[in-house]
């Protein structure tokens, strides 16, 4: 796949390169959030080492084929595609090389994303064949960064984002997670985890929306919460200047 597809909706990136921040429950929730907007969403799961659709959308669905197209599974309003509704929960996929890049294109090429206007992709962490391959694949309307407040997230995540900018791919939000949690005692926020990697990266992308979520079991659940300033980043990113 080497030249962008026309056939497909324009992209949103949620990309961070290190694992463990809360991107796929973004990424999920994000969707879910602009799908409550009236977009029509697709949502794609590009982590085939490890897909989490099944998990953070809560379905146990098997896409079908229907005239010869595959037919995403719908959960929560939006056009879900993850590999990990291939198999069972404890299939273990072995993808790499051209098995990789075959099973990646047919699930990106011939999917029936009827009426979507915008596809979440769900990127795995790192900069790899997976990362490339998207960013070769997709009209791409702009990257959102998730990270932790942590040094070692900070590095991590600024390590990837050169392979944006040799894409010419903006970044258009950094979602710092987990950046602070409020005492069910008394009620105070307080800080959980020392750093300001959201800090340092919007100040690398001062085009960029900082949003900061809370540390909240909510957010393991599908609910679009918290991310109002990210949709508008996505819709300004979507219909232009």
């Amino acid at each position: 796949m080497t030249s962008p597809s026309t056939s497909l909706p324009p992209a949103i990136l949620v990309w961070s390169g290190k694992g463990g921040v809360g991107k796929s429950t973004v990424a999920a929730n994000l969707a879910v959030a602009l799908t409550g907007q009236g977009r029509r969403v697709g949502f794609f799961d590009a982590d085939f080492h490890g897909p989490s659709a099944p998990v953070v959308f809560g379905v146990e669905d098997r896409m079908a084929v229907r005239d010869g197209r595959i037919v995403p599974v719908e959960a929560r309003g939006v056009q879900v595609v993850s590999s990990g509704f291939l198999a069972g929960p404890r299939h273990a996929h072995v993808w790499h090389g051209l098995l990789l890049e075959g099973a990646m294109r047919q699930l990106l090429e011939d999917t029936d994303y009827t009426g979507c206007d915008v596809l979440v992709v769900d990127l795995p962490p790192g900069t790899g064949e997976i990362q490339t391959s998207i960013l070769g694949s997709l009209r791409v309307a702009g990257a959102v960064l998730v990270t932790t407040p942590h040094e070692l997230a900070y590095a991590d995540v600024l390590r990837s984002v050169d392979l944006l900018a040799t894409a010419e791919v903006d970044v258009i939000a950094v979602v710092e997670n987990m950046a602070y949690a409020t005492c069910t005692h008394c009620a105070h926020d307080f800080v959980p985890f020392p750093g300001e990697a959201g800090r340092r990266l919007a100040e690398a992308f001062p085009a960029a929306r900082l949003v900061r979520l809370p540390l909240d079991d909510a957010m393991t659940s599908v609910s679009g919460k918290g991310l109002d300033d990210v949709t508008a980043a996505i819709e300004a990113a979507l219909t232009g200047p």
